[in-house]
């Protein structure tokens, strides 16, 4: 049976959907999205820009009336996003069932967990400030070291590895015995140029599994940080001897050849593991630091490919900018936007591409927008 819009206008305005930018055009589109993505909008479906948007920009005041009654109301969010999906006649009712016995499932589930997979998802896609905040109001209703474990990650992701030592600090405190968080912890501690508590820690780790390939690894890697680049390279070889499986061990073995301008070598590494989805972005890299901006760029549209990750995008965008292509830069870094219109990378590379094309008051105005979302940001996590 067709099916007909709500409105019969069309609207050049979007909604975009803060946790996954995606951008639709009208309240079925806006429907589809919670219905499938239903995890990730929890926050947006009956948020004041969303009601906002739909009695405005749609016309739909009745139903964006209706919308502030769920809004107002106290009923659990998994009733309350049932009531915004049947608004109006788009899912049959066995597609409302299907999902009314997910919900009910997930309902079931600590409060604390949702909030951890909600983060964890925003951390694989490449969003770790914005995994923060919702990690912190996790650990307010569950202090355990598996979300500490995961706070300190998403800090490493920022490159922010004090804070992801501290926090991994506080996971060992509540389970000693982890030895993937004491891993972890090692790592931030090697990379936060706490070399004694480094080492130390990896002597622990040693006793624990003397045949991990990450003991190995992270001797290499606190030689890298050190410009020991023999020995990380000997330590990195050992790694990958051990776990063949494991293409991080080669890319930090080609970082070091990088360090060293040793970039035949370093692609040589990378030859080992051609299929893997990240080997293309990390060609790029060794390319760009060669100076070989066109071959970065060539490597780059591999590892863009037909993926949505916002920042292989902004990445894109910025060799593009690197090589002064401004049309294919703003092409790239638009589609970013598109993609994860509040990501601070991407947003940060956009402000840069506008001060090339010389639109400096744009510039000017996104750089301070960044700068003042940051700030926000990172004060409420504390």
């Amino acid at each position: 049976m067709l099916q007909f819009c709500v409105a019969q206008q069309p609207n050049e305005t979007p909604f975009a959907f803060r946790t996954t930018g995606t951008r639709v055009y009208s309240l079925e589109e806006a429907l589809y999205h919670v219905f499938h993505f239903w995890r990730e909008s929890v926050d947006d479906f009956i948020s004041d820009p969303m009601i906002t948007w739909v009695a405005d920009d749609l016309g739909h005041s009745y139903i964006a009336s209706k919308m502030k009654d769920i809004a107002r109301g106290k009923q659990p969010a998994t009733t309350r996003l049932l009531e915004f999906l049947q608004l109006v006649d788009y899912f049959n009712q066995s597609e409302i069932d299907s999902l009314k016995q997910t919900l009910d499932a997930w309902a079931l589930r600590r409060e604390w967990e949702k909030l951890k997979e909600r983060a964890d998802d925003l951390v694989g896609r490449g969003e770790p400030m914005q995994a923060l905040p919702i990690y912190k109001r996790a650990l307010q209703l569950e202090k355990n070291a598996v979300l500490l474990n995961n706070i300190g990650i998403a800090y490493m992701h920022l490159n922010l590895h004090k804070d992801a030592l501290h926090h991994l600090a506080r996971a060992l405190e509540l389970d000693a015995q982890n030895h993937k968080i004491l891993l972890h912890y090692i790592e931030a501690a090697i990379l936060a140029h706490q070399y004694e508590d480094a080492t130390t820690a990896l002597a622990t780790a040693a006793e624990i599994a003397p045949d991990c390939a990450d003991i190995p690894f992270l001797h290499g890697l606190l030689a890298l940080e050190q410009k020991n680049y023999t020995q990380a390279l000997a330590y990195f070889a050992d790694a990958i001897k051990q776990d063949l499986q494991v293409p991080h061990y080669a890319y930090k073995m080609a970082d070091t050849h990088k360090a060293m301008r040793q970039y035949q070598k370093a692609l040589e590494v990378l030859e080992s593991i051609k299929n893997h989805a990240d080997t293309s972005k990390k060609e790029a890299e060794i390319h760009a630091a060669a100076g070989d901006i066109p071959a970065a760029i060539a490597c780059m549209r591999k590892a863009t490919g037909a993926t949505n990750d916002a920042n292989l995008w902004a990445k894109l965008a910025m060799y593009h900018r690197q090589n002064y292509d401004w049309q294919n830069a703003k092409e790239a870094i638009d589609h970013a936007l598109n993609l994860s219109p509040e990501n601070d990378k991407v947003r940060l590379e956009s402000a840069r591409i506008k001060k090339g094309l010389g639109r400096m008051r744009e510039y000017q105005a996104e750089l301070t927008g960044v700068l003042k979302g940051f700030k926000k940001r990172y004060r409420s996590q504390g």
